[in-house]
């Protein structure tokens, strides 16, 4: 249970609306409506955390009711006419969701449209909200009946109900003690009638409540007597259409229900106190089954998931004619496909980039690299790998290189000196309109494409014992269950992780197989192929190895282009040739944001992943499966991440993405093979580090970002500001003194020191570094 105080919502300009669910409301001026907003999580509301569906924390559907209910008292509509819940709202682990309950103005019927609701807490202005019901109230109900005088009632037999709960949590539905209400149960006929009653600790928070949810929870569980057919065998039911729910009396805690049926999976509810007098009434109850998918494909992972748009910008009326426009046309390519083809077109492109910025030139001066087919949607991955390699040369020079991606159509190449003129650092122009690329996260409301996993089949999973392969495998064989395993590395199984892993997927039923093999090396990959027993035959391959590299632009050569790609986009390639003829449910590589972002550094790995991007496209293309998960910054430590640590961390928050656990890493795969898109960034960026203090938002963000206003720099400390006038009024030792201060004070805040006090001046820059 939380310590200390709710801060005050009147603070906020909202009436407190005195209600464990709604923390406050707001009547809209112009429309008499009006606002219930609230924040739920298990942090705060801990007996949320005894709701568990299909495996996930559900805010049960009578909490929705509830809230409803609540918001319809403010506006003076107290019956809730009818109420659709159309989609879960899944509570993300410990963190938090708003809850908006929107009552509008009375429609043509006399009734109140209302609609609940919710996104994750603490996401930008503009984080998109998911619809989890709507409905309308109404001021007036149905009378309730009489209360049976005689209780249990005349000719009704007591059924057993000491094992409900157990058989209930083989079923999916997991109740913790606030949700394990059901004390008795009768039946008579096709009557069930119920005591509940909420655990003696749980009282006073039932005062709070119009009625608690899980007291009206548990005695919706009496229906799993008789009126809900199929209740807790094999599917998983879930209340979906509420009709004629009137609210008699507050504060209840306990209950005699009477459920009487209603239609298939459907009843009607009385409910009164111990004494007889009425406390709630459903006409009637729709439940419906849902899949473990829908519960999975919760908001907070769909707002963790982003795919490229490509908005059209308008370009001035005549180019810049200060602007210096150099030339790398990378539009003829060669006929070779595959690892000789991405070889020559990065190659290429090295050259173009590295001779350029070896040169001094002016500063107007642009480099512009022309390509084709690496986007939109881009069939050419070894064009895309030109993308990635350049848009870390972009991150590494501002300002200095512009991307274009061009057609055929003579019009486009006539449009390029006033692309450039736009400012904007990367291109496409088809038909002579230039368009952008612009992160868009992906709707809650896409529809659903991919294929399930055959449980009886084979999934390989390259990197396989590495800690991300590793972590996949434990997933697809605890969630999906997966059977057949095949995990390919360079040491194959022969260490003590490897063994363990064995262990323990085994345990859990799957048939685990180890292969030592350079993924890089055809042969050898065709021959672990070829060696997958046909009773378990190859229906899913995921992609994970890889090798970092890193240096900048201007240190990369051609053979440490090579060290990253072959285990990357060399292994992707060979894996896409030799199961083209495969009958796979999955194709899943396992890319990176660098590829789309451009880190400073990661050159050849952008490129390497941006081929991996493209080669799912490619595939789509083809008819095949295939998805690329262009991954954000992981919080646990892998091979290639294993020195990464707090300031590690915390420099990837100033720039704009938080780490994922795996936890949330895994939801999103889930998300992911549930839509069936060809390319995803899966990342938790976070967005509020823009635009607080009219920080520049990067091109590929700004669909996600509001622009603000720039802050004033009256206030910025003088360690920082450090006029040129005041340095030139200073004497040689005293300015070189206040330029080192200067030096080190952002040294140690873009490596993640907090504080000057942390370097040393003596030290050299390398030395300076939290990892390496």
């Amino acid at each position: 249970d939380p310590a200390g105080t709710m801060p005050d919502a009147g603070a906020a300009g909202l009436t407190d609306a005195g209600h464990p669910l709604l923390r406050g409301t707001v009547t809209l001026p112009d429309s008499d409506g009006v606002l219930a907003t609230g924040r739920l999580s298990v942090a705060t509301h801990g007996w949320l955390a005894d709701h568990e569906v299909g495996g996930q924390v559900l805010v049960p559907g009578t909490a929705l009711v509830e809230a409803v209910v609540r918001a319809g008292d403010e506006a003076g509509y107290p019956v809730l006419d009818e109420l659709v819940i159309e989609a879960p709202l899944v509570l993300p682990g410990h963190a938090a969701v708003q809850l908006q309950v929107a009552v509008a103005a009375p429609d043509a019927t006399g009734r109140r449209p209302v609609a609940v609701h919710s996104r994750p807490a603490g996401q930008d202005p503009d984080a998109p909200w998911t619809r989890h019901a709507g409905g309308l109230l109404a001021t007036v109900g149905t009378a309730p009946l009489p209360g049976a005088v005689e209780w249990p009632p005349e000719g009704a037999g007591r059924v057993g109900s000491d094992h409900f709960y157990p058989s209930m949590a083989e079923a999916g539905y997991v109740y913790g003690p606030a949700f394990r209400g059901l004390r008795s149960v009768w039946t008579r006929g096709e009557e069930i009638f119920a005591e509940v009653a909420l655990p003696d600790d749980h009282e006073d928070d039932a005062r709070q409540f119009g009625i608690h949810p899980a007291l009206l929870d548990a005695a919706l569980h009496a229906a799993s007597f008789g009126a809900l057919s199929g209740m807790g065998q094999d599917r998983l039911l879930l209340p979906f259409a509420w009709t004629g729910v009137s609210l008699h009396a507050s504060g209840a805690c306990a209950l005699r229900v009477k459920v009487t049926p209603a239609g298939p999976d459907a009843f009607a509810l009385e409910a009164t106190d111990a004494d007889g007098v009425p406390v709630m009434s459903v006409e009637s109850l729709v439940f419906r089954p849902v899949s473990p998918d829908q519960l999975r494909t919760g908001p907070a992972t769909y707002d963790r998931l982003f795919h490229l748009d490509w908005p059209a910008v308008a370009l001035p009326e005549h180019p810049d004619p200060s602007q210096g426009l150099e030339y790398a046309d990378l539009t003829e390519t060669p006929d070779a496909e595959g690892p000789a083809r991405v070889r020559d077109l990065l190659g290429r492109a090295l050259h173009a980039v590295r001779s350029w910025l070896d040169e001094d030139r002016p500063a107007s001066a642009r480099l512009v690299v022309l390509t084709r087919n690496a986007c939109l949607p881009g069939t050419d991955p070894a064009a895309a790998a030109v993308w990635g390699l350049v848009r870390a040369a972009q991150s590494e020079n501002p300002d200095r290189i512009v991307l274009a991606d061009i057609d055929t159509e003579d019009g486009s190449r006539r449009v390029l000196p006033r692309a450039v003129a736009s400012g904007e650092a990367q291109l496409a122009i088809r038909a002579g309109e230039a368009r952008v690329p612009r992160l868009a996260r992906v709707s809650s409301e896409a529809p659903a494409e991919g294929r399930p996993l055959d449980r009886q089949g084979t999934v390989l999973i390259t990197g396989g014992t590495g800690t991300l392969g590793a972590m996949v495998a434990r997933h697809l064989v605890t969630e999906h269950g997966v059977r057949g395993v095949l995990l390919v590395s360079r040491s194959g199984g022969n260490s003590t992780g490897a063994r363990a892993l064995e262990t323990e997927l085994a345990g859990l039923g799957a048939d685990v197989t180890f292969a030592a093999c350079d993924v890089s090396d055809r042969g050898a990959l065709a021959d672990v192929i070829g060696a997958i027993p046909a009773e378990r035959p190859l229906t899913g391959v995921v992609h994970a190895a890889g090798v970092l590299d890193d240096g900048v632009i201007s240190a990369l050569t051609p053979e440490r282009l090579d060290t990253v790609l072959r285990p990357k986009a060399d292994a992707a390639w060979h894996l896409h040739e030799l199961t083209r003829d495969t009958d796979l449910a999955v194709f899943m590589l396992f890319s990176s944001a660098s590829a789309l972002l451009g880190t400073p550094g990661q050159a050849n790995y952008a490129a390497s992943n941006a081929f991996l991007d493209s080669l799912a496209e490619h595939r789509r293309a083809l008819g095949l499966p295939g998805t690329s998960l262009a991954w954000g910054l992981w919080a646990q430590a892998s091979a290639m991440t294993g020195g990464l640590g707090s300031a590690e961390l915390e420099r990837g928050r100033r720039g704009g993405m938080d780490a994922l656990s795996s936890r949330e890493g895994m939801e999103l795969l889930d998300t992911a093979l549930h839509l069936g898109h060809a390319k995803l960034m899966p990342a938790e960026l976070a967005l509020g580090a823009y635009g607080a203090e009219g920080t520049a938002v990067p091109p590929l963000l700004r669909g996600l970002v509001r622009a603000t206003r720039r802050s004033s720099r009256g206030g910025a400390s003088a360690a920082v500001r450090v006029p040129a006038q005041q340095l030139a009024g200073l004497k040689e030792a005293e300015r070189e003194t206040a330029l080192l201060e200067l030096v080190l004070a952002e040294a140690a805040t873009v490596l993640g020191h907090g504080t000057d006090g942390t370097i040393d001046s003596e030290q050299a820059f390398k030395d300076c570094l939290l990892y390496t």
